[in-house]
């Protein structure tokens, strides 16, 4: 009787093993799709700038129309994706991403650009929290902080392909044909991924609770409002992921372009080094973990990382590129811990309260990246720019330091969220 039964589980398990193999790439590429658009903006934002006669404050809004538009996706898409399932929930939304991108290809004015990246944004929104369901229904839960990990690391193809090759790309053809094909293959990527991807594995046992209408998620949501621990971890997602993205996806070119004289391809290939490190650090998070056996822990240390390197930013008064690319892989060494969070959030909460949990956590982490961006355009712009628009070299620093304190505010209130172990997840 023994036989039988290991031919069957083998059968079983070659049968994932296949399913992953041809669905892995494509869900990869719509990942990357989603960073890449996040991040796309810190290159081109000093052209945006002399092309559209933009200030600071205007072009810190342009970027956070994208995050805005994922902010607001949130709730809709928690619904859709416990009614429709992440495959054809992804594959729709990366559609609607492709029209946003080719309106930011082909925008004339600031109005309609902020339209279509807020359009862009929508469609973007469901990706993360799609991948984050389908791997809790395909890895055991005390492996989904590495299984987590190693998909942002996958993402940050997004983050490379944004820097120097997207500015080779645009000083070959122009900025708006370049995005122009992106758009194009957003949504060669969402057909594809409608018809390989699958929601669960091969013989996985679906016991599916009745799915949520809009009204009920928001009265979920009402209820783990209530909860004091999601305050810590919202606080320092929103925090960390709205410091990063903001100076990866909007300051580091102008900061680069204005303080160092730095042109496209220059700006590329330092936001290209901070892009790689930050791709490390996802898969070095991933197991930390594990290793140390404390999950609270991992998180407060990447976040105090990051306010230590934005402090360094902001003393830094040499004109050396080679320091300030230095300061900035720092900077992307100590910031992708946002695969922890999540495990951590899905230890604290039960089963029936994980998605909502999930949910109200991206709510205040794309919130978080929209008021940072808007916060620190504010910053910048209450310092006079020069006759070329370029803005002091006080003016940045001043922002580093405003991210550095908010970090540690962040962390303060995240330390009073109760750490659960992953061994004591294991078996679960």
């Amino acid at each position: 009787m023994t036989e039988p039964v290991n031919n069957s589980a083998n059968g079983v398990r070659r049968a994932r093993l296949a399913v992953m193999a041809a669905m892995a790439p494509f869900l990869g590429l719509a990942f990357m799709l989603s960073q890449f658009l996040r991040s796309a903006p810190a290159v081109i934002a000093p052209d945006l700038r002399s092309e559209l006669d933009l200030s600071a404050a205007e072009l810190s809004s342009l970027p956070a129309a994208l995050f805005l538009g994922s902010a607001l996706m949130q709730l809709p898409v928690g619904v859709l994706l416990d009614r429709f399932g992440p495959r054809r929930t992804i594959a729709g939304f990366l559609l609607i991403s492709a029209t946003g991108t080719l309106g930011i290809s082909i925008a004339q004015t600031p109005f309609t650009l902020a339209i279509a990246l807020f359009i862009a944004g929508c469609g973007i929104a469901p990706v993360y929290m799609g991948l984050i369901v389908m791997l809790s229904r395909w890895v055991p839960r005390d492996r989904l902080a590495t299984a987590s990990s190693i998909a942002v690391a996958v993402s940050g193809g997004g983050l490379l392909l944004s820097a120097t090759p997207f500015a080779w790309a645009s000083a070959a053809i122009g900025w708006r044909d370049a995005l122009g094909l992106v758009g194009i293959g957003a949504a060669v990527v969402g057909v594809v991924v409608y018809f390989v991807a699958r929601d669960r594995p091969p013989g996985a046992t679906v016991n599916e609770p009745v799915p949520e209408t809009l009204g009920q998620t928001i009265r979920g949501i009402g209820q783990i409002l209530g909860d004091r621990r999601l305050y810590g971890l919202a606080a320092v997602a929103a925090i960390a992921v709205g410091s990063f993205l903001s100076t990866r996806a909007l300051w580091t070119g102008p900061y680069l372009n204005d303080v160092f004289g730095l042109d496209l391809i220059g700006r590329g290939n330092v936001i290209l080094a901070l892009s790689f490190a930050w791709l490390v650090s996802a898969l070095f998070y991933g197991p930390l973990d594990r290793l140390f056996d404390t999950r609270r822990g991992v998180v407060s240390a990447g976040a105090i990382s990051m306010a230590l390197v934005f402090v360094l930013l902001t003393v830094n008064n040499n004109s050396s590129v080679a320091l300030v690319t230095g300061l900035f892989i720092l900077l992307g060494l100590a910031s992708a811990f946002t695969a922890p969070i999540f495990a951590h959030a899905r230890s604290l909460f039960p089963d029936s309260h994980t998605g909502r949990a999930i949910t109200a956590i991206n709510l205040f982490i794309w919130g978080g990246v929209f008021m940072v961006q808007v916060v620190t355009g504010a910053i910048v712009n209450a310092f006079p720019a020069d006759a070329a628009g370029r803005s002091p070299v006080e003016a940045y620093q001043a922002m580093f330091a405003t991210l550095a304190v908010a970090l540690i505010v962040a962390v303060l209130i995240y330390r009073r969220t109760e750490d659960v172990p992953p061994s004591e997840d294991v078996g679960r």
